[in-house]
């Protein structure tokens, strides 16, 4: 496993940057990573490029036998372009426009004037330092995604001009003409139809308030292919000049309205880095352990090398718990991440800013640049496992994540607000947290052993291969992904799986009746948010989320206090299929149903 840190050279002093590398490698640090949002340093005004602290910051680290991960630059916009160009920054589906200068990105990434200017800069950077013996890889853009991450409202981003556009362009290449666009869209309803392609915008009113659920589907898919599109852009520049060096970029979870799909964004990427803060969004142990699962599937699925872009080095600043981090905690958290295939770890950062909107936070040294306990762990555990590869463990179990059904959970449901004039308003749990929760609730089946995510595009490609696939929030699923599903049971596979099993098709078309139907063999009578105390009374538990009612004589394993079927167990060709009838996944994260728990272990 490599080692690296994030110091910014630009946000200290010029005679402090050869004690800060002497100090990076002093501690036992490989690699050093900077320069993503340096756009404004290297190029202060139109067109006039000065390389010079880029140039001394690189020689530096040659001097002192570091390794770089260099950004390109252009992760956030300079105020000159702004001003030149204000359409470029990002306007938000109510209409406003972005600030010009703060929460990130300052741009929209859709726009041709953005994309010039930000590949031209790509490429100078490229074209200097791509032999330059210090570097070791290339950062493009940096935690890619439509909104301004740092912006804590519900809005929805980017509706200017240049995405309208794109979007319509995007809708046009995949339903070819208005006719199937029309169908795909359920545009009959409350007089939708488009005429043509040109009529179309972007779903303004595209989450839970009434939208049009089905072209908020195809946005969410948009707006990750769309940012899949430029990475890969911004790659290719840079092979003009480089084909040596690793190209990628990095990402998080935790905001499932906001993040792109990460099957599709780290397409063709050589790396894909998790920027992961564990203190900050108040990670046990199993979630932390969870999401490296998640990341290195990813990594696997599309053949990129798992690090980590960021670990948080100390304590956090205006973002998440603000609770101190202790060096046990940075080992354990290290400890984890190799253990579940990390090749890179990228602790963030050296110091604490002493301005902007970061100050005080992160840093692995005091705010006068002296020496912490968690420096010196950091010493430890370079030299106690820096030389080793990552620590494999445990038999692996399949999850399936469907990102489609998450989004079209959160657009039915919304996030945790109040219901005005007694209108049923969707709950939290039920909608944006909905999709986490579920993978969180079947990682318990899993943990502490490995488990190998699944993602949409993979399981409509391929039969899963495991023994063991765990199918959570399965609500939307197209034919292709349920035959192969299907295939897998007859194969020999167990499934385990929540309700809704395909209650609806890939579009979002509501199906006749859920595939389990005629599969698992039941009567389908209704599918229902479970509002009342509908107990498991053997097994003591408490069912959440959402329920389907079925009648069925065969296979009952459980049943609920009113006498439905609530988890059913079949034999199907070489396998067998343990179906519940609420959601099972997300229910087993309450700590009241450690019998369900058990009881499902018991089963697989």
């Amino acid at each position: 496993m490599r080692f690296g840190i994030t110091f910014y050279p630009d946000q200290w002093s010029e005679s402090y940057w050869n004690e800060a590398f002497a100090k990076i490698k002093e501690i036992g640090f490989d690699l050093v990573r900077f320069n993503e949002m340096g756009w404004a340093q290297t190029e202060p005004q139109e067109g006039k490029f000065d390389f010079s602290l880029l140039d001394k910051a690189l020689n530096l680290c040659k001097k002192h036998k570091l390794k770089v991960i260099l950004g390109t630059g252009a992760a956030q916009a300079p105020q000159w372009l702004i001003k030149k160009y204000p359409e470029i920054l990002p306007v938000a589906n109510d209409g406003q426009i972005h600030p010009e200068y703060g929460p990130r990105p300052n741009f929209c990434r859709d726009n041709k004037i953005y994309q010039k200017y930000a590949l031209r800069l790509t490429e100078k950077i490229a074209a200097r330092y791509a032999k330059h013996p210090a570097i070791d890889m290339w950062q493009i853009d940096n935690e890619p995604a439509y909104p301004p991450l740092d912006l804590s409202d519900n809005k929805d981003w980017c509706h200017c001009e240049a995405t309208k556009k794109a979007f319509v362009a995007w809708a046009k290449n995949k339903y070819k003409n208005i006719k199937a666009l029309n169908e795909a869209w359920g545009t009959e309803f409350w007089s939708g139809n488009f005429n043509n392609f040109e009529e179309i915008s972007t779903p303004k009113v595209g989450m839970w308030n009434g939208g049009n659920p089905h072209i908020y589907l195809d946005w969410y898919r948009f707006k990750s292919e769309q940012l899949s599109g430029w990475l890969k852009l911004l790659k290719k520049t840079i092979r003009k000049y480089d084909n040596k060096h690793k190209v990628g970029t990095n990402s998080f979870t935790n905001i499932p309205n906001r993040i792109p799909d990460h099957e599709i964004l780290s397409e063709e990427m050589d790396w894909f880095g998790w920027d992961i803060y564990p203190t900050a969004t108040q990670n046990t142990d199993e979630s932390l352990a969870q999401i490296a699962d998640y990341w290195r599937s990813i990594c696997e699925r599309n053949g990129c090398e798992f690090i980590v872009g960021e670990l948080q080095a100390g304590p956090t600043v205006r973002w998440g718990d603000p609770a101190l981090v202790n060096p046990e905690d940075i080992k354990k958290w290290v400890k984890i991440i190799g253990e579940r295939g990390a090749t890179t770890i990228i602790f963030h950062n050296l110091r604490p800013p002493l301005y902007g909107c970061e100050t005080g936070g992160y840093g692995l040294l005091d705010n006068d640049g002296k020496e912490t306990e968690r420096s010196r762990a950091v010493r430890e555990i370079i030299k106690e496992i820096g030389k080793s590869g990552d620590q494999q463990i445990g038999e692996r179990m399949g999850i399936f994540y469907s990102k489609s059904s998450e989004i079209e959970t959160f657009q039915e449901e919304g996030w945790q607000r109040g219901a005005p004039n007694g209108w049923y308003s969707g709950r939290g749990e039920l909608g944006l947290l909905f999709g986490l929760n579920s993978l969180a609730g079947a990682y318990k089946l899993v943990y502490p052993n490995r488990a190998d995510f699944i993602f949409e595009k993979q399981l409509e490609e391929e039969v899963p291969n495991c023994k063991v696939l765990l199918l959570a929030n399965p609500y939307l699923l197209s034919e292709k992904q349920f035959e192969n599903i299907k295939k897998f049971v007859n194969q020999g596979g167990i499934l385990v799986s929540d309700s809704r099993l395909r209650l609806k098709d890939e579009r979002g078309h509501l199906l006749p009746y859920p595939g389990a139907k005629d599969w698992v063999k039941f009567l389908y009578i209704a599918t229902e948010i479970i509002t009342a105390k509908v107990g498991l009374a053997k097994l003591r538990a408490k069912p959440e989320g959402f329920r389907d009612l079925v009648d069925t004589d065969a296979g009952i394993l459980a049943k609920y206090n009113d006498g439905f079927p609530a988890i059913i167990e079949k034999n199907i060709g070489k396998g067998k299929v343990i179906y519940s009838t609420f959601s099972l996944f997300s229910s087993l994260r309450n700590w009241e149903n450690k019998n369900l728990l058990e009881f499902v272990k018991s089963r697989i």
